[in-house]
Parts: structure tokens; C-alpha cells; sequence
């Protein structure tokens, strides 16, 4: 009959095999190391683990690497990718690539989200830093919770999991939690160990779905927006080109009458008095003189003081495209929609002198509340102006990522090339770091009418642009990803 420490370990490597975790003649890509008595209780040497270690790590004493580890405990058990012994070893680049840690903080995310659900005690960490073999306070928090169970500590770990103990009598349950996150975290291992083939990449998602998440429909961009813009009133929306920020600018822009609608781009020489409002020469039959002249901005002021009972909006394109402390002057302190009781008034406008007509002069102390403002910037133009902390704190920023598009989104004529996105899509979540993550071209990008249109904006603006990426020192240890990638769909190299 077989142990529990049997049953255990052939379970774990079967389910390790199963991902990809051996070639086609069966040979395993790891080495299991399995430090417990046939009970799952400490050794005589005080160790309690099963370990899946690279298959170039020697079968006892020290290692390195990374690894898939399970420490049997006494009312719980503690799953972790796991450091060696020796530290990271040749793992190093896999650690520090992005999409290792995208990974499990998506997988941390699903497990929170199963284990509210279903009211389950199961307590998950995950190191922000993939590339830290350092002990890490937050995870020795957490093991102190679990401290009865008599688990050996190890806080290197870069993901852990404390579940209920599995029961493991003549078999095993594999709907039982523990099983439900072994298989999501060895799926996961494959994944980032490059292991499936087309078939095993299946098994994967089926190990991944296991948790049957009741995730509700998320509200579309244009819901969210529009609930923000009622709850904050200034939104900039920031993505790459291509994210569908202009598109949405304009489906905002329908819910309201159109003579309310006032719209500026902003550029490098975007001044205050184009903006806010200054003097600009005009000819007159006497000759040149000066009249004060006011700005986009104003004119939304005037227009939602005059139509109380509207909404007005002003839209600012590209608003990181200029110097924005000069440009706003004094009007900063308008963006702001709470406590403005005891603030001093902000003047704007013409100028007023003796027996002139005050009313052409503006004294604020917040915009109006029927007032609306939303703008978009480029996230992938880094030359761009950088926006500051005070700025920022007065809009409410909503970030627009390249997405998959459904067929109800397209028109008739309209193709979207899922194929060619999903490919340029995985580079940048594999090796894109998460400032790199917000230069990703947009979906627009792969909307064509037909394949060859498709090919011609491969080659006329999407390799220039992934090549202006690399020449900037950006994304550096994806060029050979891109390399390939073009060449496979319109058969030239990035560089010739």
C-alpha cells in the first residue's frame, strides 16, 4: 500500500508532467527532492518539503534556482516558488523578466478573489520585487500566522500560499483547494519555464481556470469614464497610441450639445494667453493694435456661468505635450473639487481699469460645477512634459490598455487581426517593465479592412515605431521577439 508520502509526490509529478514538465521521451525537466517521512511529518533531520528543482541541480545538498516547493504542516500546507539554497543561480533573468512576476501577481489576484468568494481561509503573498533574493518582512508576517503548523520558514520565497491540508488516504481529491492552487501554480511554472507544447498548453488553461471564478461583466471604458467624469469632473485619460483615447474623448463628447463642446490641443509652444487668455495683435484700419483675446478655458467658464442648468466640456488633446505650470499659471488652483470654502479667489481675464467693464474679469474660487474637463495623454512619447504630483492630485487619471476587440465593436468592413495583437501583446506583458507595459501600440493598430492593408501598417508605422522603442534603449531584451515577429508577418528584420 502505498504511503502518504508517495501519494503525495507521484501527484505532484504527474500534474508537473502533465503542463509540460517532460520531452517527448519522457525524460523529467525537473528533479523532485522530498524531505519527509512517509507520514509528511519532519525528518530526523527537522525538514518537512517536496521540491521540484531544476533538473541540472544535484539531488541532494545545496542548490539553486528557482523551484516549486510544498511544505506539508499540520493543519495547513505552505506552496511557494521557491529560492535555493545558493540563490538564484542561471534563474536570475527569469526571475527579473516582467512577465515572471506578471504571472503570479495575476495568479495572487485569482486566488484573493476565489478565496472571498467562497469564504475559504487561504492566505497568499506575492513579492512586488521578482529579482530580491532577500527575506522579506511581509511573508515572516505571514508565516507567523501559520507558525503552529510547524513549517519550516523560508522568506525568500518569492509567492507562497498557506491552504487547508488535502486529504491524502488510498488517493487524492484535486477539487480540494490545495489541489485547485498546485495545479494553477505549476501551470504557471510551465509557463514562465517555457515548457508546453501546443496540447499541454490546454492542460494549463484548464489548470488555471479551476477556480470558477463568478466574475461579473466589467463595465466597458465608456461607463467607467462617464462615472467618473459625473464623480470627479477632470479626467485625463492616459494610453499609447492607438488605446482608443480620442475615440472615447468623442463618445464623452456626444453627451453633450455641441455648441458646449470647446476644444484645445495642446503643443510644445501652448502658452497661458493662448490657453487662459491674453493681448494678441490684430490689424485695424488705423493700424496694429492689441486686444485681449480669451482662451479655451475661459471661454468653457463664460459658457457654463451663462447656461447654469448645462453641462459644458472642455477638452484638452495631448495634454503632457506642453510646459503645464506655464500654461495653467494661477488657474491651477481652480482644478479642485472639495474644500474650497476658505480659499482665496483666483482671477482670470482682461485686466480692469478705472470706469472699465468689470464683468469682463473673472473672480473664482473653483471652476463651475456644471463644468466638465477631460483629456488625453500619450503615455508612449517619453519626451514629453512630465505631469507633477499637485496636478495630479486634481484629476482623476484612468489608464487605457491595448485590448482584444469583439466582433460588435467593429464595423461591417472592419477586420480585427487577433492573431497579430495576441503576438505583439505577449512581448510586452513577457518583457515589458510597467513603464514600458504603457507604450504597448494600441489596438487600433490591428483594425484593417483586409490583410494586405493589415501588412502595409505593419510595415509603414508599426516596425518604425517598435524600432524607435529599441533604438531609446527601451525593451531591450525583446528585440529578438520583435525581430521575429516581423519577420514572420511581413518577412523583414527590424534593421536591414
Amino acid at each position: 500500500m502505498a504511503t502518504s508520502k508517495q501519494i503525495l509526490v507521484e501527484s505532484l509529478q504527474t500534474f508537473a508532467k502533465e503542463v509540460g514538465g517532460k520531452d517527448s521521451r519522457g525524460n523529467e525537466f525537473f528533479v523532485t527532492r522530498a524531505a519527509v517521512t512517509d507520514e509528511l511529518t519532519p525528518d530526523g533531520k527537522n525538514y518537512a518539503f517536496i521540491s521540484l528543482i531544476r533538473n541540472d541541480q544535484p539531488v541532494s545538498g545545496p542548490y539553486s534556482g528557482l523551484s516549486m516547493k510544498v511544505n506539508p504542516g499540520i493543519n495547513h500546507y505552505r506552496i511557494s516558488l521557491d529560492i535555493g539554497s545558493e540563490g538564484f543561480g542561471d534563474d536570475y533573468q527569469l526571475a527579473a523578466t516582467p512577465g515572471t512576476r506578471r504571472r503570479f501577481l495575476e495568479l495572487q489576484s485569482t486566488i484573493n478573489e476565489y478565496a472571498k468568494e467562497n469564504g475559504k481561509k487561504i492566505s497568499c503573498f506575492c513579492a512586488f520585487n521578482f529579482a530580491d533574493d532577500q527575506k522579506k518582512p511581509q511573508l515572516k508576517r505571514l508565516e507567523d500566522q501559520f507558525v503552529d503548523d510547524d513549517i519550516n520558514s523560508h522568506t525568500q520565497d518569492l509567492f507562497a500560499v498557506y491552504v487547508d491540508k488535502p486529504t491524502i488516504d488510498d488517493g487524492i481529491n484535486d477539487d480540494e483547494d490545495f489541489w485547485k492552487i498546485y495545479k494553477a501554480m505549476i501551470a504557471t511554472y510551465s509557463e514562465i519555464r517555457n515548457w508546453p507544447n501546443k496540447g499541454e498548453r490546454t492542460t494549463i488553461r484548464k489548470f488555471k481556470n479551476a477556480f470558477e471564478l463568478k466574475t461579473p461583466a466589467s463595465a466597458s471604458n465608456f461607463d467607467q469614464v462617464k462615472a467618473l467624469m459625473a464623480s470627479r469632473h477632470y479626467v485625463v485619460l492616459q494610453g499609447a497610441p492607438g488605446a482608443g483615447k480620442t475615440y472615447l474623448t468623442s463618445r464623452i463628447a456626444e453627451d453633450y450639445e455641441p455648441d458646449n463642446v470647446i476644444f484645445t490641443q495642446f503643443h510644445a509652444e501652448t502658452s497661458y494667453s493662448e490657453f487662459v487668455g491674453g493681448y494678441k495683435p490684430v490689424e485695424l484700419t488705423t493700424g496694429l493694435s492689441y486686444e485681449y483675446q480669451e482662451g479655451p478655458l475661459i471661454q468653457a467658464i463664460r459658457r457654463a456661468q451663462n447656461n447654469p442648468t448645462d453641462k459644458v466640456l472642455l477638452v484638452i488633446d495631448e495634454i503632457n505635450r506642453a510646459n503645464l505650470s506655464n500654461v495653467l499659471g494661477e488657474s491651477f488652483y481652480l482644478f479642485e473639487t472639495s474644500g474650497t470654502k476658505n480659499r482665496a479667489d483666483i482671477e482670470l481675464g482682461e485686466p480692469v481699469g478705472m470706469g472699465d467693464d468689470r464683468r469682463k474679469y473673472l473672480s473664482l474660487k473653483h471652476l463651475p460645477n456644471n463644468l466638465y474637463v477631460i483629456a488625453t495623454m500619450n503615455t508612449a512619447d517619453r519626451s514629453l512634459a512630465v505631469i507633477d504630483f499637485a496636478l495630479r492630485r486634481r484629476f482623476a487619471w484612468y489608464t487605457m490598455m491595448s485590448r482584444k476587440l469583439s466582433k460588435a465593436e467593429l464595423t461591417d468592413n472592419e477586420i480585427f487581426h487577433s492573431d497579430e495583437f495576441d503576438a505583439i501583446h505577449s512581448i510586452f506583458v513577457e518583457f515589458a517593465t510597467s513603464q514600458e507595459l504603457m507604450m504597448e501600440p494600441g489596438q487600433a493598430y490591428f483594425i484593417t479592412e483586409n490583410n494586405q492593408s493589415l501588412k502595409e501598417r505593419i510595415r509603414y508605422e508599426l516596425l518604425p515605431l517598435i524600432r524607435e522603442y529599441l533604438d531609446n534603449g527601451y525593451l531591450a531584451r525583446a528585440a529578438d521577439e520583435f525581430n521575429q515577429f516581423f519577420i514572420d508577418t511581413i518577412g523583414e528584420p527590424i534593421y536591414l
